[in-house]
């Protein structure tokens, strides 16, 4: 369980310039989210937070300590009461680095092997991030902390006259992804099990498309049409738009499997499997050609391994 991609050479966003801004989407239940988030693809994380009549519940805790701290002002713009709860849809740095920055009475949520990877791989996955974000960016003087609370399949919160759901439906980009449900406003956030909508592409980190397939499956199938989903780096969406990484992670099974049944090598696959339909993304380059191709291209191989 560890992050083994070489990061790009540009990082994905710069973590000094991100300004962060809330979006009421019912009663009580916001969305924060960088401020380009309707005109890029990819952005910075996003994040959110639900009000109730006690207590507040924060998604996400950012990538250092200022983009936690902009996020805790946005969540005191709005309330005064105590922030009972945060949770960490995964392990990744951008969504649970900044969980060092809260108060000593805020209960920690993560599921157990999210919690697992943080107390063993911390300094190797802040290397990994400093490597990924680039030096400088806050990344140096994060704390490790873990949760207090572990969430293996469901767990509902009472903050007071309303009620939040934290959920795992199983693999999609680590082990540990957790969802979380605002069942009266229908909001969901996904964590980076979606990066963003159409043309963003999955991110194979740690391979297992086809357990990705059938949790993303799972989660279409939960939501009722009229839900909105809050990604992991990218604008809100419905049930409808998760259409589109599922159809990727399909036609890129039947062809990675298309290429090992005709005997080709790694190489060749990563040579052919190139899908140009998808490429309006901007990091399809890295994510298509050095990410998900030769994660799919093991993860076959793995797969008919146990078969044979």
């Amino acid at each position: 369980m560890t992050q083994t991609v070489e990061p790009e050479a540009t990082p994905p966003w710069d973590a000094a310039q991100v300004k962060l801004t809330s979006k009421e989407l019912g009663p009580g239940v916001f969305a924060v989210m960088p401020e380009d988030v309707f005109t890029k693809d990819h952005v910075a994380t996003t994040a959110g937070f639900v009000i109730g009549e006690r207590s507040v519940l924060v998604i996400e805790s950012m990538l250092n300590g200022d983009l936690a701290s902009q996020l805790i002002g946005l969540v005191r713009q709005r309330t005064k009461k105590p922030i009972r709860f945060l949770v960490n849809t995964s392990y990744h740095g951008d969504h649970a680095y900044g969980n060092y920055l809260f108060s000593d009475s805020t209960a920690v949520i993560q599921h157990p092997a999210t919690k697992r990877y943080m107390e063993e791989h911390f300094e190797d996955d802040r290397r990994f991030m400093i490597g990924l974000m680039g030096k400088g960016k806050g990344i140096e003087r994060v704390q490790a902390r873990t949760a207090d609370i572990t969430v293996a399949d469901m767990l509902s919160v009472d903050l007071g006259g309303r009620r939040v759901e934290i959920r795992h439906f199983g693999f999609a980009q680590t082990p540990g992804d957790l969802v979380i449900w605002a069942p009266e406003a229908k909001v969901l956030w996904v964590g980076n099990m979606i990066q963003a909508p159409a043309p963003a592409l999955p991110w194979l980190l740690e391979g297992r498309h086809s357990e990705t397939m059938a949790t993303l499956t799972r989660v279409r199938e939960f939501l009722p049409e009229d839900a909105i989903i809050i990604p992991g780096h990218g604008r809100p969406m419905r049930p409808a738009d998760i259409e589109f990484p599922l159809n990727y992670l399909r036609e890129l099974d039947s062809a990675v499997r298309a290429a090992i049944d005709a005997g080709w090598s790694a190489e060749a696959t990563l040579e052919a499997v190139d899908m140009p339909r998808y490429a309006k993304y901007s990091l399809f380059e890295w994510a298509h050609k050095s990410v998900n191709v030769p994660a799919a291209y093991q993860h076959v191989q793995e797969l008919r391994g146990r078969t044979t």
